[in-house]
């Protein structure tokens, strides 16, 4: 019982404190996409949408999560986020099988931290987390992302 006070006091604790900026824009490489342009809009003090554009030569892929974040320590916070992802394969008869193949949805789950330079309009952040591919067929697998993104004024 007293474990689980503590862990209740420190998380409520935690979602004190808010954002420190409203809206960023900048690059994304992921294990899936390669890389994106990215940007994240905060709605309130913890709940922010972020939006990825990415892709290669094969295929174009946009990520949309939903995202709650909160303070860890001083410039670090961390952050759980889920959404869908939609893809569009080129017409490369080497990677396609069918027309049902050009076309990609799949969602994912990502827990990152992120770091907010104190002097600079300037943010980092590192998640990873599970994706499951739905179209054109059913797989799992990982993700990985590294983000570095202006703070718009």
């Amino acid at each position: 019982m007293k474990y689980s006070l503590l862990l209740f006091s420190l998380l409520f604790t935690l979602t004190l404190f808010g954002q420190r900026y409203t809206n960023s824009v900048g690059l994304k490489f992921a294990s899936i996409g390669s890389t994106q342009i990215n940007g994240k809009h905060f709605m309130n003090e913890n709940n922010a949408l972020e939006v990825s554009l990415g892709g290669n030569t094969n295929y174009v892929w946009m990520q949309g999560n939903y995202v709650w974040q909160s303070q860890l320590v001083d410039e670090l916070d961390y952050y759980l986020g889920a959404g869908p992802g939609f893809g569009i394969n080129s017409r490369n008869p080497i990677i396609q099988n069918s027309l049902n193949d050009r076309y990609l949805f799949g969602v994912n789950g990502v827990l990152g931290v992120e770091y907010k330079l104190p002097d600079y309009p300037f943010t980092f952040s590192l998640e990873s987390g599970p994706y499951v591919q739905l179209i054109p067929t059913l797989s799992l697998g990982w993700n990985v992302g590294l983000a570095a993104r202006y703070v718009l004024p």
